[in-house]
């Protein structure tokens, strides 16, 4: 995943994936208010309610992306989820840490002699 012009960043596809279960939900509960779904129903003229869905988590899961890493970092310190979970969760934060940070390699310091 790359950066795109929506904002939306680097991330491990675990993390998207929870990043975007999120805006599903912050839909959910921004459009139980009239004045927000009429507003969204007129940006989006003709669209369906699945589509109306599916269009807000596009434009909007990039901004759920630290809630998921805080969510799975929470999850390493709950003492109900299961070891092996915790140790699939390190990874996820791992490689997502990895692809976040990741730089074009230099070529090796050669001194000159």
């Amino acid at each position: 995943m790359t950066e795109q012009r929506t904002g939306q960043r680097v991330c491990h596809a675990k993390v998207m994936e929870i990043a975007k279960a999120a805006a599903g939900e912050l839909y959910e509960s921004m459009m139980g208010n009239d004045s927000f779904y009429k507003l969204w129903k007129k940006q989006n003229p003709g669209a369906s309610d699945k589509q109306l869905v599916q269009r807000f988590i596009d434009k909007n899961w990039g901004s759920c992306l630290e809630f998921a890493r805080a969510t799975l970092t929470e999850m390493l310190r709950r003492p109900d989820v299961a070891e092996e979970m915790k140790d699939e969760i390190m990874v996820i934060l791992e490689q997502d840490y990895t692809l976040r940070h990741r730089r074009v390699a230099s070529p090796p310091f050669r001194p000159v002699h």
